[in-house]
């Protein structure tokens, strides 16, 4: 029988996954394609467990990476960047995107980032240049190693368009499949990153809302050494949608190119997304800390 630990409140049982030994599911965690839900940790018997494309589909290898730059004008900064991306299908759909935030501030302990600096935040997922769904273990892995490449290739091209030196602070997939080193068994995170002690994490929420850097405490891990790997969306996607009035306001909050419509922005607004209180109230106990930072632009759907 299928163990299952839940830190959501709404019901969900799989059917049909032969072999499937534990699921976790975190908080936030709405149902997407294939009735798989978000925010999930999969653990199958590796012993007689074939690889299951319908968990990861053909976004293995989505991520979220982010660089240490120095300080930039924000505006130019991202218009160039707007326009070096401008039709090239890098960011495919949904909610992928750039920003440039703020010097990462440390209300919680003296640790020092450097100062008269910027971060720059690439979100990019699996199938804008590679469509192609894995069908074995091996497969998924080199995808997902391709695409944390792509992304890291991808934040020096444009911290170089706008003229910054760049240094990579992490690059954390959350669309990933990993044999177990402990027991062999197959494990699949879908929207969920792996955490590792005194490493640095990164928690978004949404526009509006500081991005939250933190660690984990070796002696205190959560499930699988995973976490959610941002706060999901309030409701689907497609029921979420503010009036374009309402997306045009995100342009008070932030800095956001005018060639990007007010139409593609319907479901970036602050409504469609829940905030950290989920997450903290669940999970907190594993999350130590580090620093906080502010979105200042934003590029995405271009």
């Amino acid at each position: 029988m299928v163990k299952i630990k839940s830190f959501e409140t709404s019901h969900y049982y799989p059917t049909n996954f032969e072999g499937l030994e534990e699921l976790v599911r975190f908080p936030d965690g709405e149902v997407k394609r294939n009735s798989i839900p978000n925010s999930t940790v999969w653990s199958f018997n590796g012993e007689n467990h074939e690889y299951n494309s319908n968990i990861l589909s053909n976004d293995v290898g989505c991520g979220i990476a982010a660089f240490l730059i120095n300080g930039v004008d924000v505006k130019e900064a991202t218009d160039k960047i707007y326009t070096h991306l401008k039709n090239k299908n890098i960011l495919g759909r949904g909610n992928h995107f750039i920003d440039i935030v703020s010097e990462m501030k440390n209300p919680y302990q003296e640790v020092s980032f450097g100062h008269n600096s910027n971060l720059l935040i690439v979100h990019s997922d699996g199938k804008s240049y590679d469509p192609s769904i894995p069908t074995n273990v091996e497969d998924a892995i080199t995808k997902q190693k391709s695409a944390e490449t792509f992304r890291e290739d991808l934040g020096h091209t444009l911290a170089e368009i706008i003229g910054a030196n760049s240094e990579l602070v992490g690059n954390w997939t959350h669309n990933s499949v990993e044999t177990s080193e402990k027991n062999g068994n197959i494990i699949y995170r879908k929207g969920v990153v792996k955490v590792e002690p005194n490493k640095l994490q990164f928690l978004p929420a949404c526009i509006g809302q500081e991005v939250l850097f933190y660690t984990v405490d070796g002696e205190n891990l959560p499930p699988y050494s995973s976490m959610p790997h941002a706060t999901g969306r309030s409701k689907p996607r497609g029921e979420g949608k503010v009036s374009l009035e309402d997306a045009n306001s995100l342009r008070d909050l932030i800095y956001i190119p005018e060639g990007i419509s007010d139409s593609s922005l319907r479901t970036e607004h602050p409504s469609c997304f829940n905030g950290f209180e989920k997450i903290i109230e669940s999970l907190g106990k594993y999350i130590v800390p580090v620093a906080e930072s502010k979105i200042l632009s934003y590029v995405g759907k271009v």
